[in-house]
């Protein structure tokens, strides 16, 4: 089969490699669509947890075109999402109802072959059967709508709480749009791109604040005792940094934006005691496909704007990187027949 490969960090090609086996617990799926995420930039300039070489993707689904014998769920033609994360079920996190912490954690397209391929062998315990009116560029959101399913169950949304989200990048539009249904009074974001700003609005977003060097004054005059939710979407350490001068007291910060795994910011500790803060982090998702597949078949979210470009394999490479410069929105790769 034919996939992309990084072979080393800041490398990509597409090579024919090996179908994959299927034991007997997995099933073989192929693949009819994949996104490029954020983290698959930090896995190829080498900030992730990934060893190289690796075939990336972990935003994706398709259908079964094999069963392992020990599988009984599932059959060859059922279109499938795979949950990307990959828990024992056995050890102490995963039984105390953390599996995304799991102590034998294993991830497809970052720590096993993943998803930009013809095909990919996965767990049947990690695929989802999916409702016949869900197009491939719906399930190719389901992964990361969940992300932003565990991150609405991490937090604590007040009602009518005002929030604050850095970044409308395709995963800060996803948030406007879930806050917008956990009872935000109102979603102000900030974004340096004006194309993202007014999508941004259309998505929900009640103000949209350029970068600039007048953006403090107009978040002062949004919330003037700062605000009650302040999320970053954009895994930029100097963004980061800056997030806590916008909360208010006993408000919350979220990191979820992902950032290189060397990078460190700044925080006053006294501020942290002075103010009440609470800040929480959310990795990944926890069994929270189910909620994301319900929002987006149930039209709760719409995920039709955020798509930008879609593109054969064999152009990955040039998409990669515009996606990495921040010149695309989501990127979809289209692998198997278009639905």
């Amino acid at each position: 089969m034919q996939a992309v490969l990084f072979p080393a960090p800041e490398s990509i090609s597409i090579e024919r490699v090996p179908d994959p086996t299927c034991a007997p617990d997995e099933v073989v799926v192929q693949v009819a669509r994949c996104g490029i995420c954020g983290t698959d930039v930090h896995i190829y300039r080498n900030e992730y947890m990934s060893a190289f070489p690796v075939i990336p993707g972990h935003e994706f689904g398709g259908v079964i075109v094999e069963v392992g014998k020990a599988v009984t769920d599932f059959k060859v033609g059922d279109r499938v999402a795979v949950d990307p994360n990959l828990y024992c079920g056995h050890c102490d996190m995963c039984r105390n109802e953390m599996a995304n912490h799991c102590l034998n954690w294993q991830g497809v397209g970052i720590t096993r072959p993943g998803g930009f391929a013809e095909y990919v062998a996965a767990p049947a315990r990690a695929c989802y059967r999916l409702p016949a009116a869900l197009s491939d560029a719906q399930v190719a959101f389901i992964e990361p709508l969940a992300c932003v399913v565990h991150a609405m169950k991490r937090i604590r949304i007040l009602p009518a709480d005002p929030v604050l989200i850095l970044g409308a990048g395709p995963m800060g539009l996803l948030l406007v749009q879930a806050l917008r249904r956990m009872g935000a009074s109102y979603v102000a974001v900030v974004e340096k791109q004006p194309a993202r700003l007014e999508l941004a609005k259309a998505m929900g977003a009640s103000f949209a604040v350029p970068v600039s060097a007048d953006q403090d004054a107009a978040l002062k005059a949004i919330a003037p005792r700062g605000f009650g939710v302040v999320i970053d979407a954009t895994g930029v350490p100097a963004v980061i940094e800056g997030a806590f001068r916008y909360l208010r007291p006993r408000g919350t910060f979220l990191q979820f934006g992902v950032a290189p795994n060397h990078a460190r910011v700044s925080v006053s500790p006294y501020d942290i005691f002075r103010n009440d803060w609470t800040i929480i982090g959310t990795f990944a998702l926890c069994y929270t496909f189910l909620p994301a597949i319900d929002w987006l078949a149930s039209g709760a979210i719409d995920v039709t704007p955020l798509v930008s470009h879609v593109a054969p394999m064999q152009e990955f490479a040039n998409v990669f990187q515009q996606f990495a410069a921040g010149q695309t929105l989501k990127v979809h790769i289209e692998i198997g027949g278009a639905r």
